[in-house]
C-alpha cells in the first residue's frame, strides 16, 4: 500500500465561531467532527492555545487535523493521507477548560473500520494505529515499528516509541473512558499540555505556557496575601493548563 502526505489549507468558518444559536457555548470539536466525518479515517489534534488577557480574557484554541482517504494510484489501492490546521478558533472559558490540558494530543479520531473516540479519552497521536499490523509490527526490545511508509505516524509522536507496557497502559485507561498522557517521566507527563514530549516538539509554546503558569501563581501569592491583609480584590483570573 503507498501512502502519499501533502499539505491541506484547512480553513473553516469556525475562526470566528464562539457562540451556536441561543447564546449557548458552541465546542468547535463537534462542527469540526461533522466537517472531518466524510473522511474514512480521521485524526483531529489539539495543536495550540491562546489567551488575551483584558477586563474579560478571549479564549483560543487552534486543531491540525489528519485525514485519509483510499485512492487507486496506478492500479495500486493507496492510502493517501493530507495535513492542516485550523485558524485560530474563538471559544468560552468552559470550552477551553475543557481543552487546556490536551494540546499535542488527540481529541477525536475515526479509524478506517468507523470506530470513533470521544474528548473524554484523549490519547497521544498515533497510538490508534499500533498494535494494528496493518501499520507496523512490535520490534526487538518490545517497542512498536511502523511500516516505511506509515512513517508520518512516527513523525507525529515526535520520535517516541512506544513499548508494550505503555500500549498497555493506554489500552487500560482507554477502557475506563478516561485520558491517557503516556507514563510518567520523572514524576511529569510524556503528552499533554506540560509533556515532556511537548517540551520537546514545541518549545515555544512551551515557554509561553510555564510563564504563564508562573505569572498565574505569582498573582494568586499576592491576592491571597492582600486577603489575610484585610484588602478586597476582585476581577477574573485566567485559566491556564496543569
Amino acid at each position: 500500500m503507498i501512502v502519499k502526505k501533502f499539505k491541506f489549507n484547512f480553513y473553516f468558518i469556525l475562526c470566528t465561531l464562539t457562540f451556536s444559536n441561543c447564546g449557548r457555548p458552541s465546542d468547535p470539536v463537534n462542527t469540526l467532527i461533522r466537517e472531518l466525518n466524510r473522511y474514512p479515517e480521521y485524526t483531529l489534534i489539539l495543536n495550540d492555545y491562546r489567551i488575551d488577557d483584558g477586563f474579560f480574557a478571549d479564549y483560543f484554541l487552534q486543531f491540525d487535523a489528519l485525514t485519509a482517504s483510499s485512492k487507486r494510484m496506478d492500479g495500486v489501492d493507496s492510502l493517501v493521507f493530507s495535513q492542516g490546521k485550523t485558524d485560530w478558533i474563538q471559544v468560552s472559558e468552559s470550552i477551553f477548560g475543557r481543552y487546556e490540558h490536551y494540546v499535542g494530543m488527540v481529541v477525536s479520531s475515526k479509524s478506517i473500520d468507523g470506530s470513533k473516540t470521544s474528548t473524554h479519552q484523549a490519547f497521544p497521536p498515533g497510538y490508534q494505529y499500533v498494535g494494528n499490523p496493518r501499520y507496523g509490527s512490535w520490534g526487538g526490545g518490545g517497542f512498536w515499528q511502523f511500516y516505511g511508509q506509515y512513517a508520518l505516524m512516527s513523525q507525529l509522536m515526535g520520535g517516541w516509541r512506544v513499548g508494550r507496557s505503555d500500549w498497555d497502559g493506554y489500552r487500560n485507561t482507554r477502557s475506563r473512558g478516561g485520558a491517557y498522557f503516556g507514563p510518567k517521566q520523572n514524576g511529569r507527563s510524556t503528552f499533554g499540555t506540560r509533556g515532556t514530549q511537548t517540551e520537546k516538539a514545541k518549545p515555544a509554546f512551551f515557554k509561553r505556557h510555564e510563564q504563564r503558569r508562573k505569572t498565574f501563581g505569582n498573582r494568586v501569592s499576592n491576592r491571597m496575601g492582600q486577603a489575610r491583609s484585610g484588602s478586597s480584590w476582585g476581577g477574573r483570573t485566567s485559566r491556564f493548563g496543569k
